[in-house]
């Protein structure tokens, strides 16, 4: 009876298995079909999309919006067979019966991904014939520069192009921009560029200096002619050729270039080129301009600093800023009261409304006249103003939408993948110092950055940031010591104008809890972000690919608003929760599409066995608190490329010598420990290594794995003790190493010979080593050392010496509780780069170096340093003033 209960159930589960099997074949095969024709839909959505944001065609735009979304929903299909797929993978043997248990269930999924692939099959085919039957089946056949056709109505409605024109806080700009034109004794003909973004006041400058009457007197022939996105070198030509009276006897473009040539080879020209969008425009056009040794000038405005910087390698573009706050007030003033006082025209009871207004253009001069014209046309009454700023969200004030259209000229010339690059913008915080690393590794887990041969999708990131800023769409802030940025800003208008195309779109969603926008209309946002603490997040969207939580950090109880939710987001990509939360959150085991996880730990102790489910994740960071343990199984996911812990961590990462994580770049935050030994040497693509409690225990292991470490940059190790004998040694294998941090006594008293430091090293900081002997003959022959810190306790001798020709590269130094430093000697030609000198708590130093006297500084800090040593560099009248006199910013303070 026994056996043949079991052989039924045998029977019964075998056919369950074949009926799944061929369900599974079937599925498959449709969803293969499916992945096929979104590339196909993708592709053609690149093209289409250039034609759609023309927006003098409604057709068009509504039928690549429903491609839009058909494509959304056929990367919603896939996505959710592979979750189901994953799912399955992931039971293993030992659920082997109990997965077949839930057969039924399975089939009903799959039954529905059938139904949904027919129905996109259906679609699409619906949309096909509804292009030839609309008329729109020329779409996406079109070049990329039809992307520009539908702004050329709105460019001559720019106020700045008007004679009548009001200049506002380029008054330095002005007068540095006319110098240069009218310098007699540069004879060259020379390209001068001014850049910004849209509506900063470009063209407005450049009028008001090429009326300027010096500038007038100094050139015999004069030309202007706009550029802009749409143009053709015949219609160039034939503009400069009527400006500047060149005739030819035929209409080529070969006879207009000799022409015009001919006719600027005779006498002292100036050509304004307005609004450049391409790099190739001056290479077509610079033979048309002669260098004949008569000081002729080319004038070049544009939105793009790779052009200015083509343009004319040797002369430093003029990079507009945005206006400050006076600079505001008598902008907006002059547009609101025309040919008033502005001293008195405001009344007082409307001087509170103009500064709320003033504030929300953030300084950009074309909001300010925009706005200022707007309000000009409003009655001077309490009540019409308060309106207006009770509804000032742009994409809706009159006035404010012409504004948009202008700001969005650069958003609509973006490749179609930096166009989604950009949107990201939308998920941070007004006026927010965006972390660049993070906005690189949200692109990279969304899949948005392309690939190219030989670049790493970090790099590829990086050059879409700075193409982003070339196009003034952002800034790059927070320069580090190599130039590169650490941070970038986006302007608030070219963020509301983001977040509404964003919507739009249905690329992402801001979430309010106190209105009904999220939960009740759309739920279809790829992405949702959340900027405000609450206590119920009322918001179901199983398509979701990003959630960003900034609010609420310091409240650990507002992640239960969550709580039953993230199993929900079974599709999520990006989980960014900027909160504090005691345990690591047990739904997250399920979303198995995670690329990016970050998360602020309060006494969280470990990171559970079934983080290795997740395995598509790329980061993994985890900040605050004390952390214990993470389990073994995250060093499994072959997927990993960036571990951070920035917290007090007592991790040591497993003895597993058999883990190969080929794809790690980033392991920071851990402790040493006898992995170093095992797994350490295995990780050879690692290019960031942050090691925490090292110890002279781990001398031979250190040396042994980090010979091994080949393409390793960036390298920080703290411990009470640092074996540095051993890991110095190391070095010698290190050929990408750019950055050192060693913080810890140092087991010896002297730094060694400069050729056992690496050779590359750009960065370099020294803290609690204890060094007797002057460090300074070593480190002072790096050939590309920019930045050098001597931090608390390196150094405990009483004099430092910097000889002739040494850091021949160096850019900021600082020296740090060096508490027995006395004197210190700075030879002639010594650091010939230095532009940042800080000197703190440094209480034995009383007298700076003769040698500052030669040195380029620009920035001079002085921290806690003694007395005496401040009176006398005493402006005019300290002794030793005559040392730095020649620095522009000195400060001397003392802590708080």
């Amino acid at each position: 009876m026994a056996d043949a209960v079991v052989g039924f159930v045998v029977e019964k589960l075998g056919n369950l298995i074949l009926q799944e099997a061929i369900s599974l074949h079937g599925v498959r095969g449709e969803v293969e079909w499916l992945e096929r024709e979104l590339r196909r839909m993708q592709c053609f959505l690149k093209d289409a999309d250039a034609k759609k944001n023309n927006g003098d065609d409604e057709r068009v735009k509504n039928w690549v919006t429903e491609m839009r979304d058909l494509a959304f929903e056929a990367e919603d299909i896939i996505d959710t067979f592979m979750y189901y797929k994953l799912q399955q993978m992931q039971s293993g043997v030992m659920g082997f019966i109990k997965r077949y248990m839930y057969v039924p269930v399975e089939l009903i999924h799959r039954h529905k991904i059938h139904v949904d692939v027919r129905r996109i099959e259906v679609e699409i085919q619906k949309l096909s014939e509804s292009r030839t039957r609309y008329g729109i089946d020329n779409i996406g056949e079109t070049s990329s520069t039809n992307s520009q056709c539908g702004s050329q109505d709105v460019i001559p409605i720019l106020p700045q192009l008007n004679d009548d024109i009001d200049m506002v806080g380029f008054d330095h700009e002005k007068k540095t921009i006319v110098q240069g034109l009218v310098d007699i004794s540069n004879k060259n003909r020379s390209v001068i560029s001014i850049v910004g973004m849209g509506g900063l006041g470009k063209t407005t400058l450049v009028k008001s200096v090429y009326n300027d009457p010096r500038v007038k007197r100094s050139f015999d022939i004069f030309a202007w002619v706009i550029i802009s996105q749409e143009y053709t070198i015949f219609e160039i030509l034939k503009r400069i050729s009527l400006e500047v009276s060149a005739t030819s006897s035929r209409d080529t473009i070969l006879d207009l270039a000799r022409a015009i040539s001919e006719k600027l080879k005779k006498e002292k020209y100036l050509v304004v080129l307005d609004d450049v969008w391409r790099e190739n425009v001056w290479d077509q056009l610079q033979k048309v301009f002669p260098d004949v040794d008569n000081g002729s000038r080319v004038i070049i405005t544009t939105r793009f600093l790779n052009v200015a910087k083509i343009a004319d390698p040797t002369v430093q573009p003029h990079e507009l800023r945005l206006l400050n706050e006076k600079e505001s007030w008598e902008l907006f003033l002059l547009k609101v009261f025309p040919r008033q006082d502005i001293e008195t025209s405001c009344p007082v009871y409307l001087v509170d409304f103009a500064h709320q207004l003033i504030q929300r253009c953030r300084g950009l001069p074309l909001a300010l006249v925009v706005l200022g014209g707007l309000m000009s046309t409003k009655s001077k009454s309490k009540d019409a103003w308060q309106k207006v700023v009770e509804s000032m969200k742009w994409q809706f004030v009159e006035g404010g939408e012409k504004c948009l259209k202008i700001l969005a000229l650069s958003y609509n010339d973006l490749p179609y993948y930096l166009k989604s690059c950009f949107l990201y913008f939308g998920c941070f915080r007004e006026d927010m110092a965006i972390p660049i690393k993070t906005l690189n590794r949200w692109w990279s887990a969304e899949g948005f950055l392309p690939t190219k041969n030989g670049k790493t999708t970090e790099a590829i990131g990086l050059d879409c940031l700075e193409e982003l800023a070339q196009r003034c769409l952002i800034q790059l802030t927070g320069r580090k010591y190599d130039g590169s940025a650490k941070y970038c800003r986006i302007h608030d208008l070219l963020r509301d104008m983001c977040i509404s195309e964003a919507k739009e779109n249905r690329y992402l969603e801001i979430y309010k809890n106190d209105t009904v926008d999220c939960a009740a209309v759309t739920n279809a946002a790829r992405r949702l972000i959340i900027f405000n603490e609450f206590e119920t997040l009322t918001y179901s969207n199983s398509k979701l690919r990003g959630l960003f939580y900034h609010g609420g950090m310091h409240n650990p109880l507002i992640f239960k608003a969550l709580n039953g939710q993230l199993s929900g987001f079974k599709l999520l990509r990006v989980l960014n929760l900027n909160l504090y939360m005691s345990e690591f959150p047990s739904e997250i085991k399920s979303l198995i599409h995670l690329r990016y996880l970050r998360l602020l730990a309060n006494n969280m102790k470990e990171v559970p066995s079934w983080i290795g489910h997740l395995h598509n994740l790329q980061t993994f960071t985890v900040g605050g608190g004390i952390l214990v343990n993470i389990s073994d199984s995250l060093w499994t996911i072959e997927s990993l490329k960036h571990v951070e812990l920035f917290m007090i961590s007592l991790v040591n990462p497993p003895n597993m010598a058999n883990v190969v994580l080929k794809n790690l770049q980033t392991l920071k935050g851990v402790s040493a420990g006898s992995w170093i030994r095992y797994m350490l040497q295995t990780l050879t693509n690692l290019h960031k290594l942050n090691i925490r409690k090292v110890t002279n225990d781990h001398a031979n292991a250190l040396y042994v794995s980090l010979q091994k470490l080949g393409r390793l940059a960036s390298l920080t190790i703290q411990g009470y003790e640092i074996p540095s004998d051993n890991v110095m040694t190391a070095f010698s294998n290190q050929h990408c190493l750019k950055k050192l941090y060693l913080d810890g006594k140092l087991n010896c008293k002297k730094l060694p010979y400069n050729d056992v430091f690496p050779q590359q090293l750009v960065k370099l900081v020294l803290c609690l080593s204890q060094l007797e002997q002057d460090p300074m003959p070593t480190l002072e022959k790096l050939p590309c050392l920019k930045y050098l810190k001597l931090g608390a306790g390196s150094y405990t001798g009483k004099q430092m010496i910097c000889s002739a020709t040494g850091f021949p590269q160096l850019l900021f130094l600082e020296v740090r509780g060096c508490d027995e430093l006395e004197k210190w000697k700075i030879e002639k030609k010594a650091m010939p780069c230095l532009k940042s000198l800080e000197l703190i708590s440094c209480q034995k130093l009383k007298v700076i170096p003769e040698g500052l006297k030669n040195v380029s500084l620009e920035q001079l800090l002085m921290k806690n340093m003694p007395e005496e040593l401040k009176s006398r560099i005493e402006e005019n009248t300290g002794e030793d003033w005559y040392k730095i006199q020649h620095v522009p910013n000195i400060s001397f303070k003392y802590y708080d």
